[in-house]
């Protein structure tokens, strides 16, 4: 995997694998790459993965980003080897391949270390423990051999929990003369507790089409750790029911599947009808044992099941991750008299936020920052709607009030109603300065004027996605130079310190009226700073979203 080497001044060198599409270097913690730099801008740099390949971007930093001595003013390629230079740190990038290879010689070495006789001994060692348990309980040693042996062979073979609990059932038909099998295990999201895993019928390949179980049966095995054996249940006090009277069940065998005596994790269940055979206690010293053997492989076929479930979603989450990573803008709009600058941090793997730098057919640009309502899979999903949603309208040449009619109407038809998008999207004419925009229910961006004043900008109307035919007012005004909009999310006004109180508005507006003289990336750094300061180590509620747009 591609890497990069951090070499400090003052402290041996890091690695960092680059495993997202797009890391972020600077002195923020926010930043995926902290560096402690104190000529190293809060938000300095950013590394893009396209296809197979790195490109180092600056993202407007103070004193600049040199990549192999060349100062960064555009996007460029990494090559193994090459070396990034912020402020006093300098950083190695490697593609990974001399890494791969060693890790190919690493894993070559392991594999030849291992000791096979070394493993059949512990499987010896497991045989041996069940076998001295079963011998005492079995008057035929031979008998108990060939259990433990066929047990052993049979679940050797299984590969997933589903085939292995298949075949523990088989095992119990042929140990015991039982009418009917039942293995279940726990499962926090039923209301019982437990869940049928796998149910049979002697003779039968189709599973019955009702299972039921006495709960006091349930009850001794699961909560108590106790074998069940009773040879006439519907007359045994303690265990007769309706449910067996029912079933017309007289003979019950139940054994716990643990590993541990500390936690049962599930049961294995036998029963008969009345008159056709009776368990005895051999018959349950013969299903213990064979649980015994069992309950090691089931439960290592249930967490190896467990842990490609989370691989799976792991692997999915970073794919969602690195989708909704590259909706975001890959460059800032370059425009004679103007900067611009944009950047999001979610506060899980994926967020709800969004922003973009639009180009339009009639060299105007759109300016777009949304707030899907809820976090982390739905509101990215319905982010991911929103993205496609305005890029159609800019694609069909729509204006700005058609744009948000056309997005209200459709995110009203497609979304459920408890969800929402709160958009300011503004039209900026970069020949005259004029800005005309629309805020759905967003929060009022500020405008930072050359006069000292910061203005709130209101004009909008309802949230996307809950009115269908709603109206929505489109506001004005003239960007002069030196002045600066700023648009953010409620993740940057809401955002908690450890006391429990808000950042708020007014210290943003303080931010930006005291740093207006700053570039854009200087006034996103000092607006990074002072959120930063007041968090300190409170963890963010939500995604925080800045875009910036200055006229120089």
């Amino acid at each position: 995997m591609p890497e990069l080497i951090i070499k400090y001044a003052d402290r041996p060198a890091d690695k960092f694998h680059l495993s997202r599409l797009r890391t972020t270097i600077g002195r923020s913690a926010r930043s995926d790459i902290c560096i402690p730099d104190a000529f190293a801008s809060r938000l300095h740099a950013e590394i893009r993965q396209e296809g197979d390949s790195y490109w180092l971007q600056d993202l407007g930093s103070a004193n600049g980003t040199r990549y192999n001595g060349t100062q960064v003013t555009m996007p460029l390629p990494l090559i193994s080897g090459g070396e990034i230079q912020i402020g006093e740190t300098t950083i190695i990038f490697n593609d990974g391949r001399a890494l791969q290879a060693q890790n190919s010689t690493l894993i070559a070495d392991n594999t030849e270390a291992l000791n096979p006789a070394m493993t059949i001994a512990f499987n010896r060692t497991k045989n041996s423990t069940a076998e001295m348990l079963a011998s005492q309980a079995v008057n035929s040693r031979s008998e108990l051999l060939a259990l433990i042996s066929k047990v052993g062979v049979t679940l050797l073979s299984s590969t997933s929990l589903d085939e292995t609990l298949k075949q523990v059932a088989n095992l119990v038909f042929e140990a015991v003369p039982a009418d009917r099998c039942v293995v279940m295990l726990r499962d926090e999201t039923v209301e019982s507790g437990m869940r049928i895993a796998v149910a049979r019928v002697r003779g039968q390949e189709e599973p019955p089409t009702e299972v039921r179980i006495s709960r006091t049966v349930m009850d001794e095995v699961i909560k108590n750790g106790k074998s069940v054996l009773t040879s006439d249940a519907q007359h045994d006090p303690k265990f007769a029911s309706q449910t067996m009277a029912l079933l017309g069940i007289r003979s019950v065998l139940a054994v716990p599947l643990s590993v541990t005596e500390e936690e049962v994790f599930g049961l294995i269940y036998a029963d008969s009808p009345t008159y056709e055979a009776t368990f005895t206690e051999e018959h349950l010293n013969i299903l213990t044992t064979l649980a015994s053997v069992a309950s090691i492989r089931v439960e290592n076929a249930r967490l190896l099941e467990e842990r490609f479930e989370r691989e799976r979603m792991e692997h999915e989450l970073k794919l969602a991750t690195e989708i909704q990573q590259r909706f975001q803008p890959s460059s800032m709009p370059a425009c004679d008299g103007y900067e611009f600058q944009g950047i999001s941090f979610s506060c899980y793997e994926i967020g709800g936020d969004y922003y973009d730098f639009i180009h339009r057919h009639d060299g105007k640009i759109f300016i777009a920052l949304g707030d899907v309502s809820g976090k982390g899979t739905a509101a990215a999903l319905l982010m991911s709607s929103l993205h496609a949603a305005i890029h159609a309208q800019v694609a069909a040449k729509s204006t700005l009030e058609e744009t948000v009619n056309s997005v209200n109407q459709y995110l009203a038809n497609n979304t459920p109603a408890n969800r929402f998008v709160t958009l300011f999207i503004a039209e900026l004419d970069i020949t005259k300065g004029t800005l005309r925009y629309i805020n759905a229910g967003h929060n009022p961006p500020l405008v930072g004027r050359m006069d000292g004043t910061v203005e709130k900008l209101d004009s909008g109307g309802f949230p996307l996605g809950i009115i269908p035919m709603a109206e929505y007012e489109v506001g004005e005004l003239l960007l002069n130079p030196g002045e600066a909009l700023v648009v953010y999310s409620d993740g940057v006004s809401e955002a908690n310190n450890l006391k429990g109180d808000e950042y708020g508005m007014e210290r943003l507006a303080n931010v930006i009226k005291t740093n207006l003289n700053r570039s854009a990336s200087g006034l996103r750094d000092k607006v990074e700073s002072s959120l930063s300061e007041f968090t300190q180590t409170a963890p963010a509620g939500d995604d925080i979203t800045l875009v910036i747009v200055k006229r120089k």
